[in-house]
């Protein structure tokens, strides 16, 4: 028994620590990691945000956020169909995502809107703009949105989280208990994740490389973390306030929604509609939750339906 208790008591520190050896050995986000990085960045006062901006300088601008686990390279088909349609197209990896620095805080729609508030205000774009979020990034719209309506024009969310608890028994657990709940969060997730991407690989995808970078991201220190930080922030309770302050302001919305859609509650066209009488929703019948990249072009031809926009090439 002695020998046993012994063994117990040299296998749970072994055990408690295995998380943070996990991550020691990823690859930490440095100046050199940065240099392969597609894009610009902007030091905000939270650290560090990789940005793009394309199409023409002129146009109607439409900014992206992407969702949990992605990041803004989600968006790239996307945005080269709403460019060629003249719009000017800001997306951007929210913090602990792509190249973005890890800052340690809670991820809530607060804090990444005062990401994105800083990112406008570093790139001096003043404009009012089309606001397009997608899953977990739409909790960010709709919270900038209710906070600044005046610098949104319109609300474009497409398979958006935030309506419906739509997170497993498990991940709910580890989401509202830390400590173990963290433990268990850096065990689990990044087998799981990387299972869910190699099942959920799709051969329409307009963005070839999806799979991998986001098989890659799993070789980032501070991801975990951070993916588990937007979990406990953003995705816990619904945001049904938020919704129908938004209704309340007359802002208008379109929702964008996956008919194969596992990830998503089926009531939350429902719900929504409740919140929000006046929402437009769509729905693209063959689409599943990866929908800006794997239909980018009717995404594109959705956002573009209600203006004079030229034949998509």
């Amino acid at each position: 028994m002695s020998y046993t208790l012994g063994a117990i008591a040299l296998a749970l520190p072994l055990l408690a620590a295995l998380p943070g050896i996990g991550e020691l050995r990823r690859r930490k986000l440095d100046r050199t990691c940065q240099t392969e990085a597609p894009g610009q960045f902007a030091r905000l006062s939270q650290g560090d945000t990789h940005y793009s901006l394309t199409g023409p300088e002129g146009g109607d601008l439409v900014v992206c956020i992407h969702g949990l686990t992605a990041s803004s390279v989600v968006f790239k088909a996307l945005a080269r169909h709403l460019a060629a349609q003249g719009k000017r197209v800001l997306t951007y990896d929210l913090y602990g995502r792509g190249y973005s620095d890890r800052p340690r805080a809670i991820q809530t729609p607060a804090f990444l809107t005062r990401q994105l508030h800083e990112l406008l205000g570093a790139l001096k774009l003043e404009a009012p703009f089309t606001l397009l979020g997608y899953s977990l990034g739409a909790t960010v719209a709709v919270q900038f949105a209710a906070e600044m309506p005046e610098r949104v024009t319109r609300l474009v969310l497409l398979a958006p989280a935030g309506i419906e608890s739509d997170l497993s028994p498990i991940v709910e657990w580890t989401a509202e208990h830390r400590g173990l709940g963290d433990w268990l969060f850096h065990m689990v997730f990044p087998k799981a994740h990387r299972q869910n991407v190699i099942e959920s690989s799709d051969a329409r995808s307009e963005v070839p490389e999806i799979d991998r970078v986001h098989l890659a991201e799993l070789e980032r220190r501070g991801y975990v973390r951070s993916v588990l930080s937007s979990l406990r922030g953003c995705l816990l309770e619904p945001q049904e306030a938020i919704h129908r302050r938004i209704a309340g302001l007359g802002l208008p919305m379109l929702a964008i929604w996956g008919g194969q859609d596992r990830m998503v509650g089926a009531g939350s066209i429902e719900q929504l509609a409740a919140w929000n009488p006046a929402v437009e929703q769509r729905v693209i019948e063959d689409a599943w939750h990866g929908i800006p990249h794997t239909h980018a072009l009717q995404v594109a031809q959705l956002v573009c339906a209600q203006e004079h926009a030229r034949e998509f090439a």
